[in-house]
């Protein structure tokens, strides 16, 4: 039996022809066995490490000629199956096992609306990342984008908006008039997508309550170790220990902290972030485990609220945490929740969560540079809880999708999510469902930049082969 270490959480169409040479006369008979050598090895990989083992099909059922990246589908269970996705995938590549990818980026994440009456497509930005051509050319959150390059957008083309060699967009602003909803408002050029610095922690502040009470705030967008995030690169992890170095200093006592839009990713950055806004209590004690399938030794890994990971960090020791979440939350983002729910009031503003609560590696098979990412395991808390696969429901429902006018900068006091738990933090009463709607409902909230994101489970780290 196979022992896996340094595991971290995320997350064939041809067949052989009788004739082994081309039309043109080409031998193919290499290209054969070279194909099966891979498929070889996937099949050996998933009847080992696989969650669902027990149910590929019977290598007589199986095409070992096809291309790995449809031989590998064919071994994958239904009950990973999600939205018509498998969380389980493939890819041939360098080894880079980053969980975002920002190597060409204009630098900004958006959600993309259709208009109910025309079938138009509009575009709404959530954040801007510092330092990138959208925030070189003074993009906002909020921002209404209506037009590209004079091209109206569509459900096909509004990919373009993520990467290129520059691009010209519309804005306009949000009039809620039923038969035109948007003013034209001016023109704003972007430069040639770059490689973006993506860092996880893209606001932070510290606020104070009524009471006069420190409240620490973070939008930490994903669960990464560094840019170049792999096992050795560690330097998103040490600014999160520096910051919480800094709540500590400033005696910060509650805490906001904003996951609406994290996908996901390193259960070692879940673990740390976890560890350091549990109460002193929890230090030492089990925050999740991960069981892997009967065939696995060992069965079973236990991950703890480990202060010896802090290293220079600072545990809060918090009896409470507001967290924000919508349907974009995912993952090690879950796990989180799910890990600190046993020894603390958390409290979920937002919409109902993802639920992935699964486990994946990236195997990489070095001489072909083939890698799987396969499910290997399912995530649970010290109570042996892990019943979120339909999501986490939120204690106070609230939709920032479906308000197309007020959007505040993230971090502002003011801004819908975040001024909800505020007012929580300060002792207002509010219904369960504060659910806010603008005063036209004639736009509906489709795809978003956020889905390219999305994680296969939380992340183990990597095994080359």
């Amino acid at each position: 039996m196979k022992k896996y270490t340094y595991l971290f959480l995320l997350l064939l169409g041809a067949t052989f022809a009788t004739l082994l040479s081309s039309c043109q006369g080409e031998d193919r008979r290499l290209e054969y066995k070279d194909t099966k050598g891979v498929n070889d090895w996937i099949y050996g990989e998933m009847k080992d490490v696989y969650l669902w083992y027990d149910e590929i099909p019977a290598e007589s059922k199986l095409n070992f000629y096809a291309n790995p990246d449809t031989f590998f589908y064919t071994l994958l269970s239904s009950k990973e199956k999600k939205n018509g996705n498998y969380y389980s995938w493939i890819e041939q590549k360098e080894v880079t096992t980053k969980s975002i990818d920002d190597s060409s980026s204009y630098g900004f994440e958006f959600m993309s609306y259709t208009d109910e009456k025309n079938s138009s497509v509009y575009v709404r930005v959530l954040y801007v990342l510092p330092g990138s051509p959208a925030s070189t050319a003074g993009l906002k959150r909020g921002d209404w984008i209506i037009a590209f390059d004079g091209n109206k957008i569509t459900s096909t083309n509004y990919t373009q908006l993520l990467t290129g060699s520059g691009v010209k967009l519309t804005l306009a602003t949000y009039t809620g008039n039923s038969t035109n909803p948007f003013a034209e408002k001016g023109t704003l050029t972007l430069g040639a997508a770059k490689a973006v610095n993506n860092d996880p922690i893209l606001v932070n502040k510290v606020l104070t309550s009524t009471s006069g009470s420190k409240i620490g705030y973070l939008m930490y967008t994903h669960f990464a170790t560094g840019p170049n995030d792999n096992a050795n690169d560690y330097t998103y992890q040490n600014e999160l220990r520096q910051l919480f170095a800094s709540f500590k200093s400033q005696n910060v006592t509650e805490f906001v902290l904003d996951l609406r839009y994290n996908p996901g990713g390193y259960i070692s950055n879940s673990q740390l972030l976890s560890t350091m806004l549990a109460p002193s209590s929890a230090l030492g004690k089990t925050f999740c485990v991960i069981k892997y399938n009967d065939k696995m030794s060992p069965s079973q890994n236990i991950y703890s609220f480990d202060s010896d990971s802090i290293k220079g960090g600072a545990n809060l020791n918090l009896s409470r945490l507001y967290v924000l979440v919508s349907k974009y939350t995912a993952s090690s983002s879950e796990l989180l929740i799910n890990g600190l729910k046993p020894f603390m009031n958390v409290t979920l503003i937002g919409t109902t969560t993802e639920g992935k609560n699964l486990g994946s590696v990236s195997i990489q098979h070095e001489e072909s540079n083939w890698m799987i990412q396969p499910i290997i395991g399912k995530l649970y808390n010290s109570k042996n809880e892990s019943d979120y696969g339909s999501g986490f429901t939120p204690d106070y429902e609230l939709d920032e999708f479906s308000d197309y006018s007020t959007y505040k900068e993230l971090g502002d006091e003011n801004e819908m999510m975040l001024s909800k738990a505020l007012a929580l933090i300060n002792g207002a009463s509010l219904t369960k469902s504060i659910r806010t709607k603008s005063i036209s409902t004639v736009l509906n909230a489709k795809q978003s930049s956020l889905d390219r994101k999305k994680t296969n489970g939380a992340w183990l780290a990597p095994i080359k082969k």
